[in-house]
């Protein structure tokens, strides 16, 4: 079996979050402390003005400052000031951000959602736009982790948020196709789905990833797990074989695109046994004919068996079960004439 990806505890991937968003903020926030410098056009060094806290850039710089030295409660007070009192400036984008870090900074990382999406909503192709897709990607690999959505009244997490992170993860696929974000979510919808044992979402999702992302450096991963997955959805011979056949066609492409991880993970073998199940279906089909009287259809199936997997233990039974209705191997009409018994009349 694969080693597959565990996400750390939610708790710790919230104080991570909070400590990732915090360094991006301080990244992208001058010091107001400390002025910066540029040469001027003799050479010498002067400092650059602050922006005047009497402006709205100037106000920004403060509730930022706030931000970055631990005081997110206040510093969504005064974004929410800010937006009231300028709600047509061009620095909207960059409030609604702000505003938005800090609630995630404070936890209330649903909430943080809202501003995140009205800036996405009111500001697309902005340098924000991608840094807001950034910000609900961590939210959502929270909730898929195990995070719970607090309550609005009560304050503690009460609520399973993993229905809102596969969401989020999708818009963020739509949002920017093709990008190096919208294939780490992509990927890790897949992932997720099999974590949790749903193969059929799973097989879903990496299909989707490997024809989204064909040239991805998780295209190996993907193609793997489809495969694993797609043998999961098959339940016996009673049952649908899509998944064998998926599995078997997905086996080939990755024998013949990673030759090395094929011999390694043993494709062969698993190759034959899953044409052992895709014969024992067909045996399994065959004696339904037959116990329905059926017969031409029984015998017909009976002869695929043989025919297309002549090394499986249920072709000898399909032997067997020929030689006991005194039947030949091969229809003597010849293959163009044999018909699968839903195809008659």
């Amino acid at each position: 079996m694969l080693n597959t990806p565990r996400y750390n505890s939610a708790p710790v991937q919230a104080r991570l979050l909070l400590a990732a968003m915090t360094l991006l903020v301080l990244m992208g926030t001058p010091v107001i402390a400390q002025p910066t410098h540029v040469l001027d056009d003799s050479g010498s060094f002067v400092p650059v003005a602050e922006p005047d806290p009497a402006t709205p850039a100037g106000q920004l710089e403060l509730i930022r400052r706030e931000l970055v030295s631990g005081s997110p409660s206040k510093a969504k007070d005064m974004a929410d000031d800010w937006i009231d009192e300028n709600k047509l400036d061009p620095l909207m984008v960059e409030a609604l951000l702000i505003r938005g870090d800090a609630q995630s900074a404070r936890g209330n990382y649903y909430i943080a959602l809202e501003d995140y999406e009205l800036l996405l909503g009111m500001f697309p192709g902005t340098e924000q736009y991608r840094t807001a897709l950034e910000r609900e990607y961590n939210i959502a690999k929270l909730y898929i982790g195990g995070l719970k959505r607090k309550s609005k009244w009560l304050g503690v997490r009460l609520f399973p948020a993993d229905d809102v992170g596969i969401e989020l993860l999708i818009r963020i696929q739509e949002r920017l196709p093709g990008s190096e974000l919208g294939e780490r979510a992509s990927i890790d919808i897949g992932d997720y789905y099999y974590d949790r044992g749903d193969m059929e979402m799973a097989s879903e999702a990496y299909d989707l990833f490997l024809l989204n992302y064909p040239d991805s450096r998780q295209r190996e991963w993907a193609m793997l797990r489809l495969i694993q997955a797609s043998l999961a959805r098959y339940k016996g011979p009673e049952f649908d074989a899509s998944g064998l056949t998926d599995a078997s066609q997905r086996l080939r492409e990755y024998t013949r695109d990673y030759p090395a991880a094929a011999e390694k993970i043993g494709a062969q073998a698993l190759m034959v046994r899953i044409n052992e199940s895709l014969a024992e279906k067909k045996l399994v089909t065959a004696r339904w004919y037959a116990k329905r009287g059926m017969d031409r259809g029984a015998i017909t199936m009976f002869r695929r068996l043989i025919r297309d997997y002549p090394r499986s233990s249920a072709a000898v039974e399909a032997m067997k079960e020929l030689e006991d209705r005194g039947q030949p191997l091969v229809d003597p009409r010849g293959p163009e004439n044999q018909k699968e018994q839903g195809d008659e009349g």
